[in-house]
């Protein structure tokens, strides 16, 4: 020992986040329009979006299909009623839209919808026990777990709800200990982890993360998120919670942060070509695919389509990539993007 520090143990020593494995972005083919506040899930290989604001600044019913292996977009059928601020999740080869916000007004709903796929329809589910937007679901045990959001009034919800689609039924679940807007939620190794949001202001957005147990309905305050981030977005990868974008009053992040629940640690990644709000996150195949969102804080909307792929993965061609449009450089400019306005 010559009593020098090795650089990898360097940041550990100091409380700092670690750099997490090489990667690279690539684009993909451009969402067919430009929405904001938009979710995604992963249904049979596919990325499905559906909701979100448009570039009028209105809520929107569409809903789309990627399919990774032809590169195309496809519209599937509209949503019963616009929303945005509504998550998506899919239970076993059921994609399910839950409650959300709707119009102008910003008023939570309760609605659920599942998506028929032989039949390219949407059908209702029983409704959420409280109306509720801005929230976050993970999926545990082939059940949706609900936290976080704000309820009628526009007032934090603390409540957690979890929906069994086996019996179309909902039950109360321990309340979140910290309630939030605009977070993000993700499952890794059976618990659904509450990460970042902000309490109904975009001047105060969160670093907490929770995870929840509904083995045990219990909450447990875990490390907290490098950046402070409200209307971000999170998918897992490689068993890794990837965090993206995310804002804060006047400006919007191209924070890139990965977290491994088997080690409660964070790590740092190359940060997204295009910092964005409100926007979507998807894996397939072994790619984080970011979708959509606003590229300036408040209303704005983009059509961007980002994709992340983990060292390993670089060999493999990534679908519609660009030459030249890789890497780790400041963002670029977002196709079609509007403007002003809080979202």
């Amino acid at each position: 020992m010559d009593g020098r520090v090795s650089p990898v143990l360097l940041p550990l020593l100091l409380g700092l986040p670690l750099v997490a494995g090489d990667g690279h972005w690539s684009t993909a083919p451009s969402l067919p329009e430009p929405i904001q506040e938009l979710s995604a899930a992963v249904l049979r290989g596919k990325i499905y979006v559906a909701g979100g604001i448009d570039r009028t600044g209105q809520a929107t019913a569409a809903a789309f299909r990627y399919d990774p292996a032809a590169n195309h977009w496809e519209r599937i059928a509209d949503l019963p009623a616009p929303r945005h601020h509504m998550p998506l999740a899919v239970v076993g080869d059921t994609l399910y839209a839950v409650g959300g916000l709707a119009e102008q007004s910003f008023v939570p709903e309760s609605t659920v919808w599942l998506y028929r796929e032989d039949r390219n329809r949407w059908e209702p589910r029983a409704p959420l026990p409280a109306p509720r937007g801005a929230s976050g679901v993970g999926v545990v045990s082939g059940k949706l777990v609900v936290v976080g959001g704000w309820g009628t009034g526009r007032r934090l919800t603390a409540a957690s709800a979890i929906y069994d689609p086996a019996t179309d039924r909902w039950h109360a679940a321990a309340p979140i200990p910290t309630p939030r807007d605009h977070l993000t939620a993700a499952a890794a190794r059976g618990l659904v982890y509450a990460i970042g949001g902000r309490p109904l202001n975009p001047d105060r957005n969160y670093d907490v993360v929770e995870a929840y147990d509904p083995a045990a309905d219990h909450w447990t305050r875990r490390s907290a998120m490098p950046s402070r981030r409200g209307g971000l977005a999170a998918a897992v990868l490689d068993d890794a919670i990837h965090v993206i974008g995310g804002e804060t009053r006047g400006s919007v992040f191209a924070n890139h942060e990965v977290y491994d629940a088997a080690t409660d640690r964070w790590s740092t990644a190359p940060a997204l070509p295009v910092a964005r709000h409100g926007l979507a996150a998807a894996v397939v195949g072994g790619r984080l695919y970011v979708i959509g969102g606003g590229p300036k804080a408040g209303f704005s909307q983009t059509n961007a389509v980002d994709v992340f792929a983990p060292e390993r993965a670089r060999s493999q061609p990534s679908p519609g990539s660009q030459p030249g449009e890789v890497g780790t450089s400041p963002a670029r400019s977002a196709p079609r993007a509007a403007s002003s306005a809080r979202s």
